[in-house]
């Protein structure tokens, strides 16, 4: 019995620590908050592409690269990331830090508010989010704009093959409420994430 229980505790204690390896670093918390305009937007030209699967994290994150100049498409970048689970291929948030580990850029996850975030988005960069609905699915978008007076939100979604924002900006549009009731996705630690991207 007593061996039976070593056992059983020791394969809890291994499985908790293999865990915690691949969902750390948990998001930082954001305390950014700035003098946010009533609207704004990301309008640097940027190409969009269509994800074949689960590569919403590299389509993101290329599009981002794209803003800095970057020649850089999403399933190429997908190949070169790692923390994949298994049969669906979904990249885990450590994923997308691991790339840039010892790369000319620095990428920092955070946790925040919409003002935190909105905070981020005017300084200049596109923002990559996770939005989703707990364990029935995640999926990252790349946020470039908003407009409070309208009370929406705009994004680079790898999931749309159209272009349905037409002058404005990004490829797609959410009301604000949709983009907080998916934004708030169900995950533990990890609702209310985003990326951000800067060069070192």
């Amino acid at each position: 019995m007593k061996r039976w229980l070593f056992w059983g505790s020791l394969g809890l204690l291994l499985l908790v620590l293999i865990i915690f390896y691949y969902l750390t670093p948990f998001p930082q918390r954001d305390s950014l908050t700035k003098s946010v305009p009533s609207s704004y937007s990301i309008d640097q030209e940027n190409s969009f592409e269509t994800q074949v699967h689960n590569e919403c994290s590299a389509f993101s994150t290329a599009y981002v690269l794209r803003h800095f100049g970057e020649s850089q498409t999403g399933l190429e970048l997908y190949e070169k990331f790692g923390y994949k689970l298994p049969f669906s291929g979904y990249v885990l948030p450590k994923g997308i830090l691991s790339y840039f580990k010892d790369s000319a850029y620095e990428a920092t996850l955070y946790r925040g508010t919409f003002e935190t975030l909105k905070s981020r988005l005017i300084e200049g960069t596109p923002v990559i989010v996770l939005v989703g609905d707990g364990l029935n699915w995640q999926h990252y978008m790349t946020l470039v704009g908003f407009d409070q007076s309208l009370s929406e939100v705009y994004f680079f979604d790898s999931l749309r093959q159209d272009d349905e924002n037409g002058e404005a900006p990004g490829n797609r549009t959410l009301s604000t409420d949709y983009f907080l009731q998916l934004w708030d996705n169900g995950l533990p630690i990890f609702n209310h994430i985003y990326f951000t991207i800067e060069k070192r």
